[in-house]
């Protein structure tokens, strides 16, 4: 709209829109390396509060801005009314005087009072107005019964014709109101001078008086340099300059202006009652204007720049607020976008926690109910909605989630009238039993909080399958346990089995087997013939004796009946041995055997001692032979 304003606007808008985009580059920059990804809802939402915040500050600041034009506006029309109004006021004193004097000149007309007493009257009345009207006009004079009289004691020359003269010619006009006479300039005091005229009741006599307007063109002067305006004038509405703020320009036509601007400023002022607009001739330029009286207008022209200057606080002050309102909705958008970054870190790393859980039950202890984290549908189903009195249901939630084995076990661990003293000084405790699967879980409780005595307040309930652990240990302890050339257990596997029978009291025979001359077939068919035949006789021993059994690479029968019964069926075994690379030649053990306990103090040293002597009795002899070497035995080779 002004030009001046436009530009500024620009200016801030190219401004505004470098600081957002250098802000914006440098937080992201900042913090790129703390978000990695931006949370589209938030960055949605963020935009919205964003739009809807600048919208509003900016609805806001166009009101602020529109009621500070019209303030401006005001206060610039008050100045010209405030001048019009200073303006009038000294008009009224010579108006006022040639009212007066127009009674007074009325009633010696109507007493038919003679020339002369008129003529003292006008020089009396002249005296008076000079003294009040600070000098300022040329007195009192008139046209009197066919006689032009004047107060000041001036002589007119002999071809002064009064009736010809503007002062008269505007009265008679008038037809009896008051006529403010074009002004004109003084050539001999460079002065704009006027006259106030009037006619008298008999329609032919005038009253009149001379004023000089050089107040007018002081208030004018004045008012130009106190509001630093482009120009200030009064003009009639013909436009006729009376005063102006440039002296050089009193007298004419509105020449430092175009014919279209004067026309527009009249029309202006003849068709509306709007004292003031936006010039459309002369661009960039606002006129104020307020009547004097009903032929005279006080006139103010501003750059709309100038007039607007103003404004620039406000426009400051909304880029100020803007830069405010984008950086705290932006630094809460980047917050909230980094503590949604941690939070979805850490349900990631919980969900990832809780995968572990098949169950996860939360358990208000004082309230005694629970809440479902995580269940499968079994348990949904027996709990069908009711989650109140979990300490009267942990049998049938045992029943549920344990084999019957480990249902007791399950039952006892649920108990939760014991959960203080087994839960003292530590958080969490664990039980691991078979499932009704067959399969091995952990149950275990975790305590969430406590309440200010130290009482449990809130715990967690959580199934966890192991089986896959207790599967991969299993197989880890038996090839710990396993000799892995013949697939049965090792030396210090077995002897520590059968040291912990001896230490349980348990009864059985021990053997000891050796295979008959294994040396030589090492020597004559290599040693990978000599391992098959390990392997063929540790074959023999799996077909023979039960899992049960402690069979290790060096069974429980408790008589020399049945222990030489399970070594025939053995010897069998062994006697159907086929390893090509042998040929015909047959593999034969030499065993030793003992029972155990012997004694009341036997020992596994003891016990070996005795099952090797029978070892090496039986090789007296050729084939597969058994020597039970017994405590009464031994005692009798003794």
């Amino acid at each position: 709209m002004f030009y001046k304003i436009s530009e500024l606007y620009n200016k801030i808008k190219f401004l505004l829109k470098t600081v957002i985009k250098g802000y914006i580059i440098a937080v992201m920059k900042k913090l790129f390396g703390l978000m990695p990804r931006i949370n589209l809802r938030f960055a949605v939402i963020s935009l919205l509060v964003l739009v809807v915040a600048s919208i509003s500050i900016l609805k806001a600041f166009y009101r602020m801005n529109e009621a500070q034009k019209q303030t401006i506006i005001r206060q610039w029309q008050d100045n010209a009314v405030q001048t019009a109004r200073q303006i009038d006021y000294y008009m009224r004193m010579p108006e006022d005087a040639v009212s007066f004097s127009a009674v007074t000149m009325n009633e010696m007309l109507e007493h038919n009072a003679p020339i002369k007493d008129v003529g003292e009257y006008l020089i009396n009345e002249s005296k008076i107005y000079t003294s009040i009207i600070d000098e300022n006009n040329t007195g009192i004079y008139g046209y009197y019964k066919g006689v032009y009289l004047d107060g000041s004691g001036w002589l007119p020359p002999e071809d002064y014709k009064p009736t010809e003269r503007p002062w008269y010619i505007e009265a008679v006009k008038n037809g009896g109101a008051l006529a403010l006479v074009k002004p004109y300039l003084n050539l001999q005091t460079q002065t704009m001078m006027m006259s106030v005229s009037k006619l008298l009741d008999d329609g032919e006599s005038v009253v009149s008086m001379d004023i000089f307007l050089d107040s007018v063109q002081e208030i004018i002067e004045q008012r130009q340099k106190i509001y630093s305006i482009e120009a200030a004038f009064v003009m009639d509405k013909t436009g006729f300059v009376v005063a102006h703020s440039s002296p050089e320009l009193i007298g004419q036509s509105l020449a430092a202006y175009s014919e279209e601007t004067v026309n527009e400023l009249l029309n202006q002022i003849k068709n509306g009652a709007n004292t003031h607009f936006e010039s459309t001739v002369a661009k960039n330029q606002t006129v104020f204007s307020q009547e004097i009286n009903d032929d005279w207008i006080v006139v103010y022209v501003l750059p709309s720049s100038v007039l607007y200057n103003s404004l620039v606080y406000i426009y400051i002050m909304l880029i100020i607020v803007l830069i405010v309102v984008i950086f705290i909705i932006s630094t809460v958008f980047f917050y909230m976008n980094y503590k949604y970054q941690q939070a979805e870190q850490l349900r990631l790393e919980i969900e990832a926690v809780a995968d572990i859980y098949e169950i996860m039950v939360r358990l208000n202890v004082k309230n005694d109910t629970i809440a479902f984290l995580r269940s499968n549908e079994d348990l949904e189903m027996l709990v069908n909605g009711d989650f109140t009195n979990y300490s009267k249901r942990t049998e049938i939630f045992a029943e549920k989630i344990a084999s019957v084995g480990a249902q007791k076990l399950v039952q006892e661990f649920l108990d939760i009238s014991t959960l203080e003293k087994r839960l003292e000084g530590v958080n969490s405790i664990s039980v691991e039993y078979i499932n009704n699967r067959g399969e091995w879980v952990r149950l275990r409780y975790i305590v969430i909080d406590r309440d200010d005595n130290a009482k449990l307040s809130h715990l967690m309930i959580a199934v966890e399958s192991i089986d896959e652990d207790r599967k991969r240990q299993e197989a880890l302890r038996r090839l710990s346990e396993t000799d892995l050339m013949t697939g049965v257990k090792n030396r210090g596997c077995g002897e520590l089995q059968v040291r912990n029978a001896l230490a349980e009291c348990r009864r059985g025979m021990f053997c000891l087997m050796d295979v008959d001359n294994f040396k030589s077939i090492n020597d004559t068919y290599g040693h990978q013939t000599g391992d098959d035949v390990i392997k063929a006789i540790a074959d023999c021993l799996k077909k023979t004796f039960r899992d049960s059994d402690i069979v290790f690479r060096l069974g429980g029968v408790t008589d020399n009946a049945l222990g030489e019964r399970i070594m025939s069926r053995f010897f069998n075994y062994v006697d159907k041995i086929n390893i090509p690379a042998l040929g015909d030649r047959k593999i034969t053990l030499s065993v030793g055997a003992t029972f155990y306990p012997g004694t009341s103090q036997d020992s596994f040293e003891a016990m070996y001692t005795r099952a090797d002597e029978g070892t090496y009795r039986s090789k007296r002899q050729r084939g597969n032979l058994l020597t039970i070497n017994d405590v009464k035995s031994a005692q009798n080779q003794d």
